[in-house]
């Protein structure tokens, strides 16, 4: 079945509109804000506070249902899908991010168009920003030593990598890159990092700390043994993540899983991030910034 998948256009959503957001973390908080401040009718539903809102409730008769970022957020997507399948006359229009593929052939199948702003290339590249400085931040709690003069070991090079690698360099710390592809550790190379394929030998035994970006296992039994007693382990991949937690723990080697970095440490940047990719005419103002 073709894809009923919307992208943003020049058509900007009338305000007369509707706009209901179910709200995982702060950046649908500011989402509403901004959105509110641009005159629009603003329904929300905090699922932080318990379930989804039941069938008869006012957001689905919203013109527009912004779901959280990823969609996978909302825990009961069961219930989502009913009460999308209820109120299929009434939204003109789904948007969230990383739909899962069941979501959007249901969305198809009772032609709700729909917009995954994960998609868009500009919301990636910023927002790789927000989980870079969220990262640091996570590390700085989990290492027992500064980020300055540390050995540091990147997983993966792509639009999270690379910030994280290149701020982290800023910080003075000693950053090799492991990659998968050879335009990664090309890229790698050109900025001036140590850079290793998978297969290499890579100075596990020297590291302070991994940072994982790639979703998939990549940090094993085999390399968690190299590791020396403080060095500690930061994952952002995808969950389950791409390290064999439950060695590390048996190892009593420090271990993270950090997910959502951006709605955690820059909410309102990312909300300003997510609207600017959306149909709503957003525009950060930066004008008052400038002399």
């Amino acid at each position: 079945m073709e894809q009923k998948e919307i992208v943003a256009e020049e058509k900007v959503i009338d305000k007369s509109t509707g706009v209901g957001i179910l709200i995982v973390d702060q950046r649908q908080v500011y989402m509403a804000k901004l959105l509110e401040e641009r005159g629009y009718r603003l329904i929300t539903w905090d699922l932080r506070e318990g379930q989804m809102p039941r069938g008869k409730d006012p957001i689905w008769c919203a013109g527009v249902l912004i779901l959280p970022v990823p969609v996978s957020r909302v825990q009961d997507l069961a219930r989502l899908e009913q009460c999308l399948i209820m109120h299929r006359y009434d939204i003109k229009m789904c948007i969230g991010g990383a739909f899962p593929q069941e979501l959007k052939e249901l969305l198809d199948q009772y032609e709700i168009p729909w917009m995954d702003v994960l998609t868009d290339s500009g919301v990636a590249m910023k927002n790789a920003i927000a989980t870079a400085e969220g990262c640091i931040a996570e590390l700085s709690r989990l290492m027992p030593v500064n980020i300055e003069d540390a050995n540091i070991i990147v997983m993966g090079f792509g639009n999270c990598g690379k910030p994280i690698a290149e701020k982290l360099y800023c910080m003075g710390a000693h950053v090799s890159v492991v990659a998968r592809s050879e335009k990664a550790l090309s890229m790698a190379h050109y900025f001036g990092f140590m850079d290793y394929p998978m297969d290499a030998a890579i100075p596990y035994t020297e590291a302070d700390a991994i940072i994982n970006t790639i979703p998939a296992l990549v940090i094993t039994k085999k390399e968690i043994d190299l590791l020396h007693e403080d060095a500690v382990v930061l994952d952002i991949a995808s969950a389950p993540g791409g390290c064999d937690s439950a060695y590390c723990k048996e190892k009593h080697v420090p271990y993270k899983l950090a997910l959502g970095l951006p709605g955690l440490y820059c909410p309102k940047t990312s909300a300003m991030i997510l609207l600017e990719a959306m149909p709503f005419g957003y525009k950060p103002n930066r004008e008052k910034w400038k002399s």
